[in-house]
Order: C-alpha cells, then sequence, then structure tokens
C-alpha cells in the first residue's frame, strides 16, 4: 500500500510537473506576442479654424476740383482791357483760393460744377446760350452792348452818350478855362456825327457865357466859337491848314471830336500850343497840352467791386458806368473847374440839360430842324 502511495505520489508530481510546464508556456508564449501599448495621443479641444473677418471695401471717394474764374477772351477782344482783367482776375483767385484760367472759347460741356464765374470782354462770343446752359454759374458781360439781363448774368457797360452830349460838355469846359472865350472845334465834315459836334459844343460854350463876346480883339465873324471840318483819314497838310485857321484868330482850346482825333493831329496842336480836349487818352508827347478826356469812368474799379458778390451767388447786376473826366491837366483845369465841369456833366447826363440837338440828324431840335 505505501508503494502504491509514492507511486500514486509519483503520479501527481508528475502531472503537477507538466502543469506547471503548460502553464509556464502559455504565459512566455503571451509575453512574447504582447505588442506595445500605443501611446495616448493628446485630445484637442474641438475648436473650428477662426473665419476671416469680411471688411467693406474702401470707396474711392474722388478728389473734388478746384473752384474755377474764366476769362473768356476772343482773339479779337480789346488786349488792353483783357490784359487788365486778367491781372484782376488773377489777384482775386489768389485771394479766395481758386483757379484761374484765359480761354479764348467756351463750350456749355466745359460748364461743369467748378466754375464760379465766367468773365467775357467784348465781342460777345455767344453769351446767351452759355447764360442758358450753365443756370449756376455767374457770368459777367464787361462791355458788350445788347446783353439780355438774366439771373445769373451781370454787366459792366458804358452807358449812352450821343456826338452833340460829348460836344456840348467840351464847349462849356473850353469857355470855362479860356480867356475871352477863344475856342474852336474840329469835327468830321459831312456827316450827322460832326454837325451834332458842331452844334452842340457851340451850345455848351453858350451855356456857360451867354454870348461870349470876347473884351479885347480879335473878333472874328460871326464869333467864336470856331469850327473846323476835316475826314477821316485826313493828309498832315490839311491839318496844318485847320491849325493855321486857329492861330489866325488866337484860339487857345480846341475839342477834338473821336472821329478825327487821329495822333498826328493831335501832336500838330500841341506843337501849335494849342490845348486840347478829347474823348481819349492824349499820347505821352501831348500831354502837356491836355486838358482832359470826356469818357467813360474806368471799367476796373467798378468790377472790384462787382466781384466778390458775383462769386458770393448774387443775383445778376447791370451796372452803366457815368462819363467823367479822365487825364485831367490841373494846370489847365483847376480843381474848382473841375468841380463845375462835373455837375454840369452829372446834370446833363440826368437829362436836367437839354443840348439843343438832334443827335441823329446833326441839327438843332430847338427850332424844329431834322
Amino acid at each position: 500500500m505505501g508503494e502504491c502511495i509514492l507511486i500514486y505520489f509519483h503520479r501527481y508530481q508528475c502531472w503537477l510537473l507538466i502543469l506547471i510546464l503548460l502553464l509556464a508556456g502559455t504565459a512566455l508564449s503571451a509575453c512574447g506576442s504582447q505588442q506595445p501599448a500605443p501611446a495616448p495621443t493628446a485630445i484637442q479641444a474641438n475648436n473650428p479654424t477662426p473665419r476671416p473677418t469680411l471688411t467693406a471695401s474702401p470707396t474711392l471717394t474722388p478728389t473734388p476740383q478746384q473752384p474755377v474764374v474764366i476769362l473768356l477772351a476772343a482773339p479779337d477782344a480789346d488786349a488792353n482791357l483783357v490784359g487788365a482783367l486778367q491781372t484782376r482776375l488773377t489777384e482775386l483767385a489768389e485771394k479766395e483760393g481758386l483757379a484761374f484760367e484765359l480761354r479764348q472759347q467756351l463750350s456749355p460741356s466745359d460748364l461743369g460744377d467748378a466754375v464760379r464765374l465766367v468773365v467775357v470782354p467784348a465781342p460777345d462770343p455767344g453769351l446767351a446760350a452759355l447764360v442758358a446752359a450753365a443756370p449756376g454759374v455767374q457770368f459777367l458781360a464787361v462791355d458788350i452792348p445788347g446783353i439780355k439781363p438774366a439771373a445769373n448774368l451781370s454787366s459792366v457797360s458804358a452807358g449812352s452818350i450821343t456826338p452833340d452830349q460829348l460836344a456840348f460838355a467840351a464847349g462849356y469846359m473850353a469857355a470855362a478855362i479860356t480867356d475871352d472865350w477863344r475856342v474852336g472845334v474840329i469835327s468830321e465834315a459831312d456827316t450827322p456825327a460832326g454837325k451834332a459836334a458842331e452844334l452842340g459844343f457851340t451850345n455848351g460854350v453858350f451855356f456857360l457865357c451867354g454870348l461870349c463876346r470876347p473884351v479885347n480883339p480879335p473878333f472874328p465873324i460871326p464869333g467864336y466859337p470856331l469850327v473846323a471840318q476835316l475826314s477821316p483819314g485826313a493828309t498832315a497838310a490839311e491839318w496844318q491848314s485847320a491849325i493855321s485857321y486857329f492861330l489866325e484868330w488866337q484860339v487857345e482850346t480846341v475839342y477834338v471830336a473821336p472821329e478825327v482825333a487821329d495822333p498826328g493831329l493831335l501832336r500838330a496842336l500841341a506843337e501849335a500850343d494849342i490845348h486840347i480836349i478829347g474823348t481819349q487818352s492824349p499820347p505821352a508827347d501831348v500831354q502837356a497840352n491836355w486838358v482832359a478826356s470826356l469818357g467813360y469812368g474806368d471799367l476796373l474799379p467798378a468790377l472790384d467791386a462787382l466781384l466778390p458778390s458775383l462769386l458770393d451767388g448774387q443775383d445778376g447786376q447791370q451796372i452803366q458806368l457815368p462819363v467823367t473826366l479822365n487825364d485831367v491837366n490841373e494846370a489847365l483845369l483847376s480843381p474848382g473847374r473841375q468841380r463845375l465841369v462835373e455837375e454840369m456833366l452829372a446834370d446833363l447826363m440826368a437829362g436836367f440839360i437839354d443840348t439843343g440837338v438832334n443827335p441823329e440828324s446833326g441839327e438843332s431840335s430847338l427850332s424844329g430842324g431834322g
């Protein structure tokens, strides 16, 4: 029996050993085939990629144009007036922060929002069409006759004076400064304007001095004033003939009508030491013998007063320049006598004095002539 137990024990050990070996083999097999555990992956937060912020595209704002003042002067416009206007408008533009342009032509399509003022000296370039096409632009006509008023159109021009009125004022002035009324007139031959100058001058002399009878000889028949007639384009010999006639009768002061006021004639009169009244500025070498010029006032002061209001957009204004004494030689026309002549001239232009002349025919209007 003990032998049997021993045998059994040995059998039990064998099976136990086999079992241990099997378990060990299984364990080794499991260890050999085991893969390393993957490293833990970091879990990222579910943050979406931010979308780009949409900004509005910038709007291109056009740079505003600088406001413009335009001088529209045709090629045949008076060069002296254009030059004076250009100087004035350039100064005004700089003062007001405006641009200045000198143009010879202008169409309605050129009148954009930047144009503030267009100044137009004579001759008329078709101003009515431009004025109608651009009601927001102010226009200024300078010495252009027959311009029709409009809300955006202003004008500065010489007033209306007739040959007889000019001559009447000249006769009054000549008589006021000349001893014994020894005065004369040179007029255009055989024309209504010439006749109006002759009669207007004579009536102006008589308006001041009545019968105008000289105290001292000579005593011409029928008396002073004396008249000489010339044609436009008269020769130097014809000028000299008229001057000799005046010198023969000791004429001291002569009115030269504008139709015959040749610079050569004016110089010849000055060389004869005759004092001269005219309607234009005298040549430099005649100034010592020049009494005064009968004409309209300077345009430029009137423009200086008017332009700022036009830039402010005020409605159209019409200004007529009065007849004034210009180029006054105080050695020949004293300030007191100048005031006397200016007072008469103001009354004449206001219609308080009648020249007694029909300006269309040159004949007397007091006797029913013309």
